[in-house]
């Protein structure tokens, strides 16, 4: 299943969306219906569209919770040169992704929010502890130079 647009207009006329009928969490394999409670939708930037999850919402709030901890823990724990070189080429996250349960539309950037059914609740997309402008450009930096470091260093990171 691919992305599932819901259009500005679609909102406005009706605000957010029931689940698409057998929809499943790509993680847990769980239906996502109405009476499970456990259905919820991204907007992603710039566009302000809202998107049907692939995830159901326990899913969601734990990546919200945990995606930036995981990449730093990765990043601390690196046991080779090419997959830190991976993480510090993307940067730390911000914003919660997934490029299969939470596809961006062509044109847009990052996904803004999450609304969850349940509780007829909106939230920011912000992982917790990213960190953004100057501070995250000072941690980037921190980690280019942490690789440029290992790179120099012709042994095998351990």
């Amino acid at each position: 299943m691919g992305l599932i647009p819901r259009t500005k207009l679609n909102l406005a006329m009706m605000a957010h969306g029931k689940p698409p009928a057998d929809l499943e969490c790509m993680a847990t394999m769980d239906d996502i219906t109405e009476e499970n409670g456990n259905y919820c939708e991204f907007q992603t930037s710039p566009s302000g569209s809202w998107h049907v999850a692939l995830f159901c919402s326990d899913v969601v709030k734990q990546l919200l919770s945990t995606q930036f901890h995981t990449f730093m823990k990765k990043v601390q724990e690196a046991d080779c040169k090419a997959e830190l070189r991976r993480l510090v080429a993307k940067g730390p996250p911000i914003w919660l992704e997934d490029k299969h349960a939470l596809p961006l539309p062509e044109g847009d950037t990052h996904i803004c929010q999450v609304w969850f059914a349940k509780d007829n609740e909106e939230r920011s997309a912000k992982l917790d502890g990213a960190v953004e402008g100057e501070a995250r450009e000072t941690l980037w930096k921190e980690l280019q130079e942490l690789l440029a470091a290992m790179e120099d260093d012709k042994e095998e990171v351990r």
